[in-house]
């Protein structure tokens, strides 16, 4: 059976730039565990958009605890599934024009790039790609459900990218 995790991440800065480090991850997997880890590395205070879903006391993880708990979730992985915007859309919501195409190119899988910054020694076997969940929605002609209100939440984000993925098989098994 393949193994698959449906991946969320928050940066502190965009994705395209030297300086973005992973602020908080999300993993779902098709059993419907989650599990989210807030970064201890970084200052969320020029985040705000992301900041309001973050309680002063929800803990903080090390770069090296947040490595170990994708080790641990992910563990005999075979795909990476997660939402990834059209060209369009990532041109708008960064508003960026003439640059996109080239921005939209660096930018595209920064789920999976953020997770291998973190993991040193990428487990033999683990996917080095990351498969697109809006594109599979819409070449299986699924309705794309509303996000949730604190979708920018990574862990309701993946969740929620584990709940497209069961309409897109559902839609395969007709």
């Amino acid at each position: 059976m393949t193994r698959r995790i449906f991946v969320d991440t928050e940066w502190t800065a965009t994705p395209w730039s030297d300086e973005s480090e992973l602020m908080w991850i999300g993993l779902a997997d098709e059993e419907g565990r989650v599990w989210s880890a807030i970064s201890a590395d970084v200052d969320f205070d020029d985040n705000p958009g992301v900041w309001k879903y973050i309680s002063p006391d929800d803990p903080r993880s090390t770069s090296d605890e947040i490595a170990a708990g994708i080790i641990a979730f992910c563990g005999g992985v075979d795909e990476f599934w997660a939402w990834i915007p059209t060209l369009e859309d990532f041109a708008a919501w960064f508003d960026v024009s003439d640059d996109a195409p080239d921005l939209y190119a660096r930018s595209r899988d920064v789920d999976l790039r953020m997770m291998r910054s973190l993991v040193d020694a990428w487990p033999d076997g683990w996917p080095d790609t990351l498969r697109d969940l809006n594109t599979a929605a819409v070449a299986a002609g699924v309705q794309i459900p509303p996000w949730e209100a604190n979708q920018i939440a990574p862990d309701v984000h993946a969740d929620w990218n584990r709940r497209l993925f069961e309409l897109i098989l559902r839609s395969r098994r007709g």
